[in-house]
């Protein structure tokens, strides 16, 4: 037996994996964090030029990067280009700064302007962007001097100061504007010239995304969307693993240099700003108005879309060829929108069964839809449409609002199709809620062990410590339920399995309790824990029925232990309960899930 200390540590660590274990695959090394974010101006790592997870930080302001990578000198030549229009627009008024291009630098401009379009410009840098190696994060992000990728370039370039908000310019506008108002009455405080309020909201706006918009206006065939997806993509995962790296770096005692571990934050903070910015004008690209449905099919569905659809799976990953088309098969549906600028790439899709129940578990679909196409039932006799499967298949659309009107769009379609149908539901995973008790039970054994250190050494003055933890009370757990618990985490998928369906039913009350807690009482500023029960309960969705063992496959008990939930959709109620939902976080939680909240301990 590991002593209870040894255990925690290993629980930590194992939990720590668990969390990044796609990051982890990439074959992190870990360096000396001060070595890792010295200054590069003038200097290299040693010979043996060990790869840093943390290297990114590095400054490359020496690098010549516009003459020897395309997609930096492209993206130069872009912003060098609505610089220009952006000058010619505003010549009468605007005064030339020190950093104004040269007489030189224009003509030669002006003659790359003679010698191609603007529009085929920004179409080539789109294609040569989207064309770059498909690889990690952390291969083009280790990159360094000479061997960086034109990716890692590209990003360092962003980060670029030209490239973001001119505080300089911002300043002296709003002194200017202030100081014209100091000779004004009160009452005439707020009638800030026109002209005023347009210059600051351009100079709020940040160079970058005005290079964006040019690309989104100017280039062929829409090409600047799909540049703009593949680019919040890549955003996304560079701050994570950055954030990642970071945190590993603190877990692992390093220690920055003066200055360094602010010049991180405000890296990461630049960083998140633009995928944000990003994610704003993707919102607006992404409206509904534009988007299309269609129904997916075996038979009339182009292969690759079906392709798409089934690399795409992340809820119920497909088994066999089979699978796929009993998915699309009768008795089931899939709908998906596109966008028409990304016409092959459905953007988001979901499953739904159509069933005379609503259904408990997984077992209960399959039998459902099996019965209409064995012809004992039929499609038109479905009273319940159950939605099992939403997948977001781009991620540079992730915080798009795609999914809500999915679903919206769908019970539409259905309901004009199907009469009989008087309900809709979802049959839902909790993905993260074996990782919460797993990190409930690390925390209490942590408490445990402050406890015992307490108690020996005799100080009344640190009482405190043994205050009860809210988690672990009597109503909730007791010292039984604690070990039966620690068994089923610690076992395997086959054995856990096997514990979950035994005759007596042990586990059934522990856990559908808890998961009740998880889904209810366990908040994050005032929201659920659960992202799909934000999601769904975001839409105006209840909390309907909590389901045992209604997914056992291997991926099913790693995330929820098996565990299932229906959230149902009454249309008449969503906008009621959306509205609710956003202004006091109040969700709408029905017997089926309250009732486990009041399920006493066993003794």
């Amino acid at each position: 037996m590991l002593p209870s200390k040894c255990y925690g540590l290993l629980q930590k660590a194992s939990r720590m994996l668990s969390r990044y274990v796609a990051i982890l695959r990439q074959n992190i090394c870990v360096v000396d964090t001060n070595r890792l974010l010295h200054n590069g101006r003038n200097s290299s790592l040693t010979s043996g030029r060990t790869i840093s997870h943390l290297g990114w930080f590095r400054t490359f302001s020496t690098l010549e990067i516009g003459d020897v990578h395309k997609l930096c000198s492209l993206f130069h030549e872009i912003g060098n280009r609505l610089d220009l229009a952006e000058r010619s627009r505003s010549a009468p008024h605007k005064k030339v700064n020190d950093d104004m291009r040269s007489e030189n630098d224009i003509q030669k401009l002006s003659d790359s302007l003679r010698r191609s379009s603007t529009g085929n410009i920004t179409s080539d840098f789109c294609n040569t962007y989207l064309s770059l190696p498909d690889t990690s994060v952390s291969t083009w992000c280790n990159e360094e001097g000479e061997q960086a990728s034109e990716k890692r370039l590209f990003f360092d370039l962003l980060l670029e100061e030209n490239l973001g908000i001119d505080e300089k310019a911002l300043i002296s506008t709003m002194t200017h504007v202030l100081s014209q108002r100091q000779d004004v009455q009160i009452s005439d405080q707020f009638a800030i010239p026109n002209n005023s309020i347009r210059r600051l909201r351009e100079l709020c706006t940040p160079r970058y995304e005005r290079i964006f918009n040019h690309i989104l206006g100017s280039a062929h065939q829409d090409l600047g969307v799909a540049f703009l997806v593949k680019l919040r993509q890549d955003l996304r995962e560079l701050v994570h693993w950055l954030q990642f790296s970071f945190n590993y770096s603190q877990m692992s005692n390093e220690r920055f240099e003066k200055g360094k571990g602010k010049l991180v934050h405000q890296k990461l903070s630049t960083l998140r700003v633009m995928e944000r910015n990003i994610q704003s004008i993707l919102t607006s690209l992404f409206r509904p108005g534009v988007l299309t449905l269609q129904q997916i099919t075996y038979d009339r569905t182009p292969a690759s879309v079906i392709e798409h659809i089934a690399f795409k799976e992340a809820v119920h990953p497909l088994q066999s060829l089979k699978d796929l088309r009993k998915r699309l098969g009768p008795g089931r549906r899939c709908f998906a929108f596109f966008h028409p600028a990304l016409r092959d790439s459905p953007l988001v899709f979901v499953h739904v069964a159509l069933l005379r129940i609503i259904p408990e578990s997984m077992r209960d679909i399959e039998t459902g839809t099996q019965r209409i196409v064995d012809g004992s039932d039929h499609e038109s006799e479905a009273t319940c449409a159950a939605f099992y499967s939403i997948t977001n298949a781009e991620p540079g659309l992730s915080g798009v609002d795609l999914g809500n009107h999915l679903i919206k769009s769908v019970v539409r379609v259905l309901k004009d199709e199907f009469p009989t149908l008087a309900t809709y539901c979802t049959l839902s995973p909790m993905p993260n809620f074996r990782r919460w008790l797993e990190d409930k039970m690390l925390r209490h054994r942590d408490a445990t062990d402050r406890r015992e250190r307490v108690i020996s050494s005799g100080d009344e003055n640190k009482t405190a410590i043994l205050a009860s933890d809210k988690f672990l009370n009597a109503d909730l757990l007791n010292q039984k339920d604690l070990q039966s618990l620690e068994c089923l985490l610690a076992s395997t998928d086959a054995t856990t399995l096997v514990s979950l369906q035994a005759p007596s039913n042990q586990f059934k009350p522990l856990l559908m309790k808890l998961a009740a807690h998880y889904l209810t009482v366990e908040t994050h500023h005032g929201r659920p824990l659960c992202p799909v029960a934000k999601f769904h309960i975001r839409n105006g969705a209840e909390m309907y029925r909590l389901n045992y063992l209604g997914d056992t496959t291997p991926k099913g008990l790693r995330n929820s232990c098996g565990i299932m939930i229906n959230y149902r959709y009454l249309l008449d109620e969503l906008e009621e309960n959306h509205v609710n939902y956003e202004r006091t976080g109040k969700i709408e939680v029905r017997d089926g899930v309250k009732r486990w909240l009041f399920e006493r301990s066993s003794s």
